[in-house]
């Protein structure tokens, strides 16, 4: 078994290692020391936050970037988000919230900064409970066998780059990178994904750009912020809590996003091939209402990329000159072998 550039682990075996000090970090903690439990949480950067945290290199928010969820389907139960906030909070908003929840539960002394983990690794030595330890190495060589581990390092570290034959010699980014919208001013814009981070930045690019265009390889039910004069998850929520059948629910649903946005084929947005909740939905109000105004421009999948010109599945083509992937992150554990985390395809098959 890998050892530490010392060769020795010192013992914490009565303690609990979480790595990582974003929101899932931090709740963890609060709730194992709430269970009379030890913790040490180990935190890369020199901040708390994670992804929620604009300065830090692993944040993926843009300046822009606010909740969407509201309030009630963000925060911890065991402490509410101020009363000022708005229903779908800004970032900066979201980073003090954080702030505060460390400081109430008195979770910052647990905290060590800067503690990059190199290497976990299953250790053969036992706890006070019998359980097996695991041995974790830092960067700088330190070992440390604690008696239990929690994973939160986040699942925004690596992006998913696409490959389509041909090559592009304009600018290309992936929306990882992208914070500010000034990038777009003057541009022809062409942002592929059709996960909320792409449309958000595609609403930035009707905004900024000369042309917006939005590549997506099938079809999404876009949910507005607001249905019916409230937050769209609170009526969800509500008529979860009344128990209405999914059915329904369904129904009520459709009904409602067909009076928002009208028909996807009468906007030129390729229809869903599935049905409302059976996928996680698109929450953007402004997408459908920019592409009705002539600002967005949908395109179906890329088939070539062509020096300065991209051809589509359509036979269309459009001469672009930035071209941000919205393509998503693979889920990587660079510190742990996968085997330990039962792998399959592409993710970890655990428990719930």
């Amino acid at each position: 078994m890998p050892m530490s550039s010392s060769g020795e682990f010192s013992d914490r075996s009565d303690r609990v290692c979480v790595i990582g000090a974003g929101s899932s970090g931090l709740a963890a903690a609060r709730n194992l020391r709430e269970a009379g439990l030890e913790v040490d949480i180990l935190e890369a950067c020199d901040d708390l936050g994670g992804n929620w945290n604009y300065p830090l290199p692993v944040a993926r928010v843009y300046r822009s970037t606010h909740t969407i969820s509201s309030k009630p389907g963000t925060e911890f139960p065991d402490y509410p988000m101020p009363a000022s906030y708005a229903d779908y909070p800004h970032h900066t908003e979201i980073l003090a919230y954080l702030r505060g929840y460390a400081e109430h539960f008195r979770l910052g002394p647990l905290i060590e900064y800067g503690a990059d983990v190199e290497r976990v690794e299953p250790s053969t030595v036992t706890g006070p409970t019998r359980d097996p330890c695991w041995e974790v190495t830092l960067a700088g060589g330190e070992g440390r066998r604690y008696g239990a581990l929690v994973i939160a390092n986040g699942h925004n570290r690596d992006p998913i780059i696409p490959e389509y034959p041909g090559s592009f010699d304009g600018e290309v980014m992936h929306s990882a990178d992208y914070k500010v919208s000034e990038i777009l001013l003057g541009k022809r814009v062409l942002v592929v994904g059709g996960g909320n981070s792409g449309c958000d930045i595609v609403v930035e690019a009707a905004h900024k750009a000369e042309e917006a265009f939005h590549s997506t390889r099938k079809g999404y039910y876009y949910i507005p912020k607001y249905l019916w004069g409230q937050p769209s998850d609170q009526v969800a929520s509500l008529m979860h809590a009344l128990r209405i059948p999914m059915g329904i629910q369904r129904i009520v649903a459709n009904i409602s996003l067909r009076l928002f946005m009208g028909r996807h084929r009468d906007l030129g947005l390729p229809e869903p091939d599935h049905r409302l909740f059976e996928s996680h939905p698109i929450v953007n109000t402004l997408l459908p209402y920019f592409v009705q105004h002539g600002a967005i421009t949908p395109k179906p999948d890329i088939v070539r990329l062509d020096g300065g010109w991209v051809h589509f599945s359509d036979g269309t083509s459009e001469a672009i000159d930035l071209l941000i992937w919205a393509t998503g992150y693979l889920i990587t554990f660079p510190f742990m072998d996968e085997s330990h985390l039962n792998w399959r395809d592409g993710r970890p098959n655990l428990y719930k």
